[in-house]
C-alpha cells in the first residue's frame, strides 16, 4: 500500500513538473553558470538533520550456527521500530543521536539548481516483536524441525538497534511547485534515488545465547567481520516529498522513503544470519543551504 502511494506521488509530481517546464521563466533563461560551479567545492550545498518513523515488512531470518549444528529459518518475523521519544529523549537534550535520525549532505550540480548529488545516513531501528508466533523450519541441534514457536526474549530476539543504518549516495531532482527555488515561502518537490551499504549493530539472543560484538571502544567501532558496527548488507531506496523554504536559507523537508536491503553475515551467537529488510520511512528534517566560494 505504501509503495503504491509513493509511485502515485512520483507520478503526480512528474506531471506537475512536465507542465511547469512548458512555461518559460525569464529569470531561468538568463541564468549563467557561475565559475565557482565548475569546482566541486563551489556552487550550492545543503545539509539537513531530521528524525524518522519506520515500518518494516515481515522477513524470513535464516540462521546458521555450524558449531551448534543449527541451520534454520524463522519465517515471517514481524518487527517494529524504536523511536525512543517516550524515554526522556528530545531534540533539546545532548543525546540527539539516540532517537532515529537522518543526515543529508548534498551539492547541486547544474546552473538551475535542479539536480544534486547527495550523501545520506538513515539511522533506523529494527526490533522483532516479542511473543509473536512464527513458523520455524530447518535443523536445530542436528534434528530436522518444522514447527510453530512463540518468539519470547529467551527463545528468539532479533534487534538492529544501534541501528539498521542505511548509508547511501543519491541522485536528487528538485523543481519548484510554488515561488522561486530557495526564496522565502517557496515550495519545492524532491525526488531521490540511491544505493549504498548497511552498517548495522546487531543485538540478538537465540535460545538464550546472546551475541557479543565487543564494546563501543576505539579500535572496535567498524569492521567487516567484527566490530560494534559491521558491513552486513547493501541497500537501495527511492524517496519523494516536499521542501518548504520558510526563511532563506533554512528549509523544512518532509519525505516518504521505500528501501530494500539485503542483509548477510549478521552476527549471532557462534554464527551468522541473513535476510531481506523492506522498510517504509517517514522523514521530517530541517535544512540549510549555502554557496561555497
Amino acid at each position: 500500500m505504501r509503495l503504491k502511494f509513493l509511485i502515485s506521488l512520483i507520478f503526480i509530481i512528474f506531471h506537475i513538473h512536465v507542465f511547469s517546464e512548458q512555461i518559460p521563466n525569464d529569470e531561468q533563461k538568463n541564468i549563467n553558470i557561475n565559475d565557482d560551479d565548475n569546482h566541486f567545492f563551489g556552487g550550492e550545498w545543503y545539509i539537513s538533520w531530521g528524525y524518522n518513523k519506520d515500518f518494516w515488512r515481515p522477513t524470513d531470518i535464516h540462521v546458521v550456527q555450524k558449531s551448534l549444528n543449527n541451520d534454520f529459518t524463522v519465517h515471517n518475523v514481524h518487527a517494529v521500530d524504536y523511536p525512543q521519544w517516550d524515554t526522556g529523549y528530545s531534540i533539546f537534550t545532548p543525546e540527539i543521536t539516540t532517537p532515529q535520525w537522518n543526515l543529508r549532505i548534498g551539492r547541486f550540480i547544474d546552473a538551475k539548481r535542479n539536480y544534486a548529488l547527495e550523501f545520506s545516513f538513515d539511522h533506523t531501528k529494527f526490533s522483532s516483536v516479542i511473543d509473536q508466533n512464527a513458523h520455524i523450519t530447518g535443523t536445530i541441534g542436528g534434528q530436522s524441525v518444522d514447527m510453530y514457536q512463540k518468539l519470547s526474549t529467551s527463545y528468539f530476539r532479533y534487534d538492529l538497534h544501534n541501528g539498521a543504518n542505511h548509508i547511501m549516495f543519491n541522485i536528487v531532482r528538485r523543481f519548484s511547485l510554488a515561488g522561486e527555488v530557495n526564496q522565502d515561502y517557496s515550495l519545492n518537490a524532491v525526488l531521490k534515488l540511491g544505493a549504498g551499504i548497511m552498517l548495522p549493530h546487531a543485538d540478538n539472543s537465540i535460545f538464550g545465547m546472546q551475541n557479543n560484538n565487543g564494546g563501543l571502544v576505539f579500535g572496535n567501532w567498524f569492521g567487516l567481520t567484527s566490530g560494534w558496527w559491521q558491513l552486513n548488507g547493501v541497500t537501495t531506496g527511492v524517496e519523494a516529498g516536499l521542501q518548504f523554504v520558510f526563511w532563506k536559507p533554512f528549509y523544512l523537508e518532509f519525505t516518504f522513503k521505500e528501501a530494500i536491503a539485503r542483509m548477510f553475515n549478521v552476527p549471532v551467537y557462534q554464527g551468522v544470519a541473513d535476510h531481506v529488510l523492506v522498510m517504509s520511512e517517514f522523514i521530517l528534517s530541517i535544512g540549510y543551504t549555502f554557496n561555497s566560494r
